[in-house]
């Protein structure tokens, strides 16, 4: 599995659009299962301001878990 790191929205935004691509998703589809408009899912992806419920719950729908660590804490990730 792949781990990302987004810092910024910019980045963010970039993992939720490989994250729906990868499953294959538009982003009018995405949009209804999160219940927003295809132009909420495109300012997300571009890294506008959207809502924390509905960033979260993108990644969610595209099937990854968001992780929030304080910075300049060290992570190890492992698999399961």
């Amino acid at each position: 599995m792949d781990h990302a790191r987004a810092v910024t929205p910019a980045e963010f935004g970039q993992a939720v659009r490989r994250a729906r691509e990868q499953r294959g998703l538009q982003q009018a589809d995405l949009a209804e299962r999160l219940g927003v408009t295809r132009m909420t899912v495109s300012r997300l992806e571009r890294g506008g301001a959207v809502s924390m419920e509905t960033a979260i719950r993108a990644l969610s729908e595209c099937g990854y878990e968001t992780v929030v660590v304080p910075k300049f804490s060290r992570v190890t990730v492992e698999g399961r």
